[in-house]
Parts: structure tokens; sequence; C-alpha cells
């Protein structure tokens, strides 16, 4: 199957380097529910991004600017879907800083594991709007 990239999404590429830009991350986060037990989901309360990038200051993790919203996603992603295994904002802290900094990763990897769920799950992603 031949794959159609739209200009939309080569100009977000081209302009985030493959990170997340705040309308990205708002509408991602947005999208984020947690179990309840038996079956039930509720919305993600989220974190504001202001208060994890503190968070993550607070827990010794220092990122570059352009990874403020990718780290904001990936923290709250952390609190939705990995709350067992990552229980405290430490350990979120420290799931951020090594996905980040993953030494054979790519900056755009947290992006394109996002866009595979968008895919898998019918999501179209309309790239002009997160620019």
């Amino acid at each position: 199957m031949r794959h159609y990239i739209s200009e939309e999404k080569t100009l977000y590429y081209d302009y985030y380097h493959g990170l997340f830009s705040k309308r990205l991350a708002e509408w991602a986060i947005s999208m984020m529910r947690v179990d309840k037990g038996a079956g039930s989901l509720e919305r993600l309360i989220p974190i504001s991004s202001d208060d994890v990038y503190d968070i993550l200051k607070t827990n010794g993790v220092k990122l570059p600017e352009e990874y403020r919203y990718t780290a904001w996603y990936l923290f709250n992603m952390a609190r939705a879907d990995y709350k067992e295994s990552l229980p405290t904002d430490a350990a979120r802290s420290m799931y951020v800083k090594e996905t980040l900094n993953d030494p054979d990763g790519e900056s755009g990897d947290v992006l394109a594991c996002f866009e595979a769920k968008m895919c898998n799950a019918g999501i179209p992603i309309f790239w002009e709007r997160m620019i």
C-alpha cells in the first residue's frame, strides 16, 4: 500500500522537526483517558505544561525548550497509560528524560508513535491545524 504524505504534514515536520507543537500536544492530551477499572474510562485531568516543566526541573530533568511540548505530552501519557509502573512524578520525570534522551532514538520517535496510534484508531490528524 502506498502512503500519501500531505503538504501540511511535510510543512509541520519541517517546522517542528518531528516534535510536538503546543496545539498538537493540547489536542493529544485532550483525548487521553484513564482506566478506572471494570472497563470504565474517564478523561484524564491534565497537568499543565508549566507545571510539568517545573516537576521535571524539580526532579533534575533539564531539556532544551524545543522539547517542552513533547515532554508535556509524554508526562501526561505516563499518567494516563502507565499509572502502575510510573506512579510518581519522579518516575514519570525519569521516563520523559530517558525517552527523549534515548541514545539510539530520534527526536521524532514520540511523534511517530503517536501518529501510529492515531492511524490505528482511525483518527485523522489535521496537520494544518497543529502548526
